[in-house]
């Protein structure tokens, strides 16, 4: 009978999963720096998790531990590609892989659908994938000092929820302005000073 007992809380524990909590509640739960800092604890527990300036090896795959991440910030990690396995992470609110090296971001960032903040800035893309439509909580999106110049379409799915969008160190001319606020009317841009550029 023990042993019926003591299966049955380890399986109900395995499926239980944090409540999503907004970027207001988690700020107030401890924050992880390190991968090692993360050892001394059952990684079901770690909410959030801050990575920087160091490159980890088997990034994606030490992530997907973290089953109940809700923020996650890759800072400064000279990462090239964003790991695959961080889009298995569902329960992510916040997500910033700033100040790295990307070219694209893969269109498996639809499967985020809980994002509330997004922060890509300082890095090289070029564009946007069209499954950001996806991404119908999306409130915060921060793509300064990249290369982009224009949306998908498909990014005006998100006009009711998506408030601000931040855009400066983007040159861009007006009329490429007015067309992403057509777009998104309701969204209050953050853009540099128009340019006479294509």
């Amino acid at each position: 009978m023990k042993k019926i007992i003591l299966i049955v809380l380890c399986l109900a524990s395995s499926w239980t999963y944090a409540q999503l909590l907004d970027s207001a509640e988690l700020s107030t739960l401890k924050m992880y720096k390190s991968l090692n800092e993360t050892k001394s604890v059952h990684p079901d527990s770690v909410i959030r998790l801050t990575l920087k300036w160091k490159k980890i090896d088997n990034l994606g795959e030490e992530l997907s531990k973290f089953k109940n991440l809700q923020e996650l910030h890759l800072v400064r990690l000279r990462l090239k590609e964003v790991p695959l396995e961080i889009f298995n992470l569902i329960h992510l609110v916040i997500l910033d892989i700033s100040n790295n090296q990307l070219v694209t971001i893969p269109q498996e960032i639809g499967k985020l659908v809980n994002l509330t903040h997004l922060t890509l800035s300082q890095n090289y893309l070029l564009k946007i994938p069209s499954t950001f439509k996806h991404l119908k909580k999306l409130v915060y999106l921060d793509i300064w000092s990249n290369s982009i110049i224009s949306f998908p379409t498909e990014i005006s799915e998100l006009k009711e929820t998506l408030l601000v969008v931040d855009m400066r160190v983007i040159y861009m001319n007006d009329l490429r302005k007015e067309d992403l606020q057509k777009l998104l009317p309701n969204t209050t841009f953050y853009f540099s000073q128009s340019c006479n550029c294509n």
